[in-house]
């Protein structure tokens, strides 16, 4: 009896209370809650199979161009001389080549010149020009500048001039203007065409020179992206300044003309046409042809005739490319570097004699293009030119073709994603081994199930009585045990082969499979869909069971504490009664 009221006996009836009273309250409302999450985990799980499914469906119902079953294939028959590559708006063709000459890059060459010979005689600024074909007919116009001082070799100027061209920017300086100077002219208004987009700019003027270069320059990047204008000090006169107009993309051109209104083009000596970097049309190279000397090169960035260096000349009062034997002007005759002659070049400019063109015979026709792949040719096909040909090589053939492989790799993730959802379906729509899936009487699955049963039985509506029309004339079969399954590859290979319209028709065209499953299960899908609106509803339930439970919990243990503390009351009772007793015993009350 001693130990009836002992603190690990409280103790004890406390957690019994408290467990039993878990057990009557807390468990069924933890049952309860994680049925619901596992409804909202088979729900994830749900919709993330469906998204994969209707994305692939999004892409098999495209038609034209961006059709699955339009993808092409090319073959070559000797891909050491040519190769290709297509796309799907290719026809199936077949194409003949005979490669002449591959297109090169144009070069110009210094004088090879003893590396360490003084060049104190070029100390200066110098500015020069270079222009390179547009492909188009036109030219653009690099200017390049360039430091030097009186400690320089032959073999530093050079690399200076390579740093300054390789790490050049499409730059646009005006006139020296006075910061005090009073501007005369009235509003006007300019264009700036930047590679082929133009904008029209147009200032006010008034006040000094210096007033209308702040007011261009905010004009200029305010409504021009891609240029960086700036009002810059003169380094030549301090109390002068300057507009300066940056091209921020090296690979694009920038020009300047007038439009209305006073001429600032022409005040301001800022009218450029197709100005572009250097860096973009060339590449200087410095190297060493023999011990103890060094030659400079510099190769257009792009291949062909219509790339070529056209112009490569000192400006006025410039020597730094005579220097060098480059100051070749626009007239640039073929050279034979052997003899160290400045200003090699590849050929002349005619198409007969040219060597910088590809050269080739296309099906019988001989073409020029600037560039060793050739899109041009034939819609959708890029011939990759990779060697020039003999007299005793065959003619390299090259086919456009039905990519069967790739259209079939399509269908069988179709077949795979299709089967992924249905079969996590099945399984989680019924019972096995005693154990209720967690999708059984769940409406949304009930219904997915009855789409993705019936679907692949249909006839596609709208097509031909004589032509495929359903899964199973292309050796594709459903059976609701394993799903949909490739019954026959042969027959799917056959009607790819040869009937590749028909199987795309029965996919894609407005009944299609593609099109038919995309639509109904669309539904189910997205913020709005069906799964989400319903798992909202298991995940609001999880919330508020969670809650019942944090409350019922709360009850319960301010029970047990309530609990704890009259046992413990009745513990200090108990305690007092024993030292009463034991009082009357030692004082021999209780003695006979």
């Amino acid at each position: 009896m001693a130990d009836i009221l002992s603190t690990s006996t409280i103790s004890d009836y406390v957690e019994s209370y408290r467990t039993s009273e878990q057990d009557k309250i807390i468990t069924p409302l933890t049952t309860q809650q994680t049925k619901y999450q596992k409804l909202s985990t088979s729900y994830t799980t749900l919709s993330s199979k469906i998204l994969s499914l209707k994305t692939l469906l999004s892409n098999l119902k495209a038609t034209g161009s961006s059709s699955s079953f339009s993808a092409k294939v090319a073959s070559s028959s000797n891909s050491s001389f040519a190769t290709a590559t297509v796309s799907n708006t290719a026809s199936s063709s077949a194409y003949s080549l005979r490669i002449n000459q591959l297109a090169k890059s144009d070069i110009a060459l210094s004088q090879a010149l003893t590396s360490s010979t003084s060049r104190a005689d070029l100390a200066g600024t110098h500015t020069f020009t270079i222009k390179a074909g547009d492909g188009t007919g036109g030219e653009y116009t690099s200017t390049v500048q360039v430091d030097l001082s009186s400690s320089e070799t032959n073999q530093t100027v050079m690399e200076k001039i390579r740093d300054a061209m390789n790490t050049d920017k499409a730059i646009v300086t005006s006139s020296s203007k006075a910061s005090t100077d009073a501007y005369a002219g009235g509003a006007s208004s300019f264009k700036i065409n930047l590679n082929g987009t133009e904008t029209t700019i147009s200032v006010n003027g008034g006040g000094t020179y210096s007033d209308l270069m702040d007011e261009m320059a905010s004009q200029i990047n305010s409504n021009v992206s891609g240029v960086i204008a700036e009002k810059v000090v003169d380094p030549q006169n301090s109390a002068n300044y300057k507009l300066q107009l940056t091209v921020s993309d090296p690979s694009n051109y920038i020009s300047i003309s007038h439009v209305s209104g006073t001429d600032l083009v022409s005040d301001l000596n800022i009218g450029v046409t197709k100005e572009k970097a250097a860096s973009s049309l060339v590449t200087a190279s410095v190297f060493s042809p023999l011990t103890g000397s060094s030659q400079f090169s510099l190769t257009s960035d792009q291949t062909g005739l219509d790339y070529r260096i056209t112009q490569l000349s000192d400006d006025s009062g410039g020597q730094a490319l005579s220097a060098l034997g480059l100051n070749l002007g626009t007239t640039r005759t073929a050279s034979d570097q052997t003899n160290n002659i400045s200003g090699f070049v590849y050929a002349d400019t005619s198409l007969t004699n040219n060597l910088l063109n590809a050269k080739l015979n296309f099906n019988g026709v001989d073409v020029q293009r600037n560039s060793n792949a050739i899109n041009d040719l034939a819609t959708g096909v890029t011939f990759n030119l990779k060697s020039v040909m003999q007299s005793s090589d065959a003619t390299v053939n090259i086919t456009a073709s039905n990519d069967i492989t790739t259209v079939k790799t399509k269908i069988q993730d179709f077949i795979t994603k299709f089967n992924d959802l249905y079969s996590f379906i099945k399984s989680n729509t019924g019972s096995k081994d005693g154990v209720r899936g967690t999708l059984i009487s769940d409406s949304n699955s009930t219904s997915l199930m009855s789409i993705l049963r019936s679907i692949p039985y249909q006839v596609v509506s709208g097509l031909p009585s004589s032509s495929l029309n359903k899964l199973g004339d292309i050796g594709i079969t459903f059976d609701t045990y394993n799903g949909l399954t490739i019954s026959n590859s042969s027959t799917l290979d056959d009607v790819l082969t040869n009937k590749a319209s028909q199987v795309e028709s029965i996919f894609n065209s407005d009944n299609g499979i593609a099109n038919s499953l995309y639509n109904a299960i669309n539904p189910y899908t997205g913020s709005a869909g069906y799964l989400t609106s319903t798992k909202s509803s298991f995940d609001r339930n999880i919330t508020r069971i969670n809650d019942q439970i944090t409350a019922a919990q709360n009850r319960i243990d301010k029970s047990a504490e309530n609990l704890r503390n009259r046992y413990q009351e009745m513990q200090v009772q108990l305690a007092s009664l024993y030292s009463t007793q034991s009082y009357f015993s030692s004082s021999g009350f209780f003695s006979s």
